[in-house]
């Protein structure tokens, strides 16, 4: 079979194995989803977007040593929204960076379409992150992606708009549509540099319009949000937002990522979370957060969060349990109700062979995960409930 019949066929057996192995709360009906999501309630959210390849990889995932689909065990521990990213053309072996992925191509257009019909099919929320680049786009790299490079503004536009709605339309044709959408990751520094770097900010403004339009183009209920990584830094939060304002740019939720080692003490979470949604009068979410519950390594591969910054709460499962009620209770506090949710970053991201940051490395993050380097559920998980 080809690519596209075998990541159907995926899907319909990981729905199949989930409705076979029913641990917690049964699948929403539509109208159920609709309601809940209309309701506005707080997203109880986890970054999965490396499932598929952990999967396919050999990853197993387990609730008291019985094995199921890691998106039921995470929905029938309190877990309701998916974020998923979306690279452009990972795996393709002619061009740098994206050959830094399988060849597999792992978070291309198509393996997002299967995440998101079988988180959807759990009657979870989504949100759809856009990074615009062939692999990672954060603030140290924002690569177009190989077919936009070297493109001028007006040119870039139009094919962030083409790619972003046929994206959005090949999976409202399945029948799912997105809460949320981010247009770029971690775009602190611009988005597809040189063209759209921080110090070109009309070229930026313009290529974010274009993101928004675009999604709003394909159904108006959908939220745009625009991320940045600086969760913990006011001026340097009030400084992007105030430029993209002055420029006329449109957006419906603000969008940040907090990790204590990177990003500052829960103060400054607070503090940055509460000012810019009362400035700016908009909804926030946290939609990268997460917290050791080991100092061990579960692989060869160094850790990338060797410590915790000015917070204290210990470095297990409690921990972070511990941890996940303050960002969550920070984010709930933000005046008027504009604090939305809480996004854990990939939870499920285990050790496991062949499956690390790029080709040939391994995991750095699996002493953040909600599973223990085996697969097993972490009691933190249960954390989601409570919140």
């Amino acid at each position: 079979m080809n690519r596209r019949e075998m990541l159907g066929w995926l899907a319909s057996a990981a729905a199949a194995a989930g409705a076979g192995s029913m641990i917690g709360t049964p699948a929403m009906a539509a109208d159920d989803v609709k309601t809940a999501s209309r309701s506005g309630r707080f997203a109880k959210g986890a970054d999965v977007s490396t499932l598929l390849e952990l999967e396919a990889n050999g990853a197993k995932f387990y609730d008291h040593g019985v094995p199921h689909d890691c998106l039921l065990l995470l929905r029938s521990h309190g877990v309701d929204s998916i974020r998923i990213k979306v690279w452009n053309d990972p795996g393709n072996p002619n061009y740098f960076p994206a050959d830094q992925s399988p060849r597999a191509g792992y978070n291309n257009a198509e393996h997002v379409r299967v995440l998101a019909r079988r988180a959807a099919a759990l009657g979870m929320r989504i949100l759809i992150d856009f990074h615009y680049s062939d692999w990672w786009a954060d603030p140290g790299k924002q690569y177009p992606p190989h077919a936009w490079a070297g493109k001028n503004i007006t040119e870039t536009c139009a094919l962030l708009s083409e790619y972003t709605s046929n994206v959005l339309n090949m999976l409202k044709r399945d029948g799912v549509r997105p809460e949320w959408v981010q247009v770029g990751n971690e775009i602190t520094g611009g988005m597809l540099w040189p063209l759209g770097k921080y110090d070109q900010w009309d070229n930026l403004a313009q290529l974010l319009k274009a993101g928004h339009d675009a999604v709003k183009s394909v159904d108006e209920r959908i939220k745009v949000m625009l991320h940045i990584d600086s969760g913990g830094n006011n001026a340097t939060s009030r400084w992007w937002f105030d430029s993209a304002i002055q420029r006329g740019v449109s957006f419906d939720m603000i969008g940040l990522s907090y990790y204590p080692q990177w990003q500052g003490a829960l103060s400054d979470l607070q503090t940055n979370a509460n000012d810019l949604a009362t400035r700016y009068g908009k909804d926030v979410m946290v939609v990268e957060t997460a917290y050791p519950w080991t100092t061990s390594d579960g692989d060869s591969e160094p850790n990338a969060m060797t410590n915790t910054g000015s917070t204290t709460f210990p470095q297990t499962p409690a921990g972070q349990a511990q941890f996940l009620a303050a960002v969550a209770d920070i984010v709930k506090a933000i005046p008027d109700g504009h604090g939305k949710g809480v996004f854990w970053w990939e939870p499920e991201w285990i050790p496991t062979p062949n499956v690390g940051w790029k080709v040939g490395a391994g995991d750095q993050w699996d002493n953040n995960t909600l599973f223990d380097f085996h697969g097993n559920v972490l009691s933190s998980l249960d954390a989601f409930r409570k919140l």
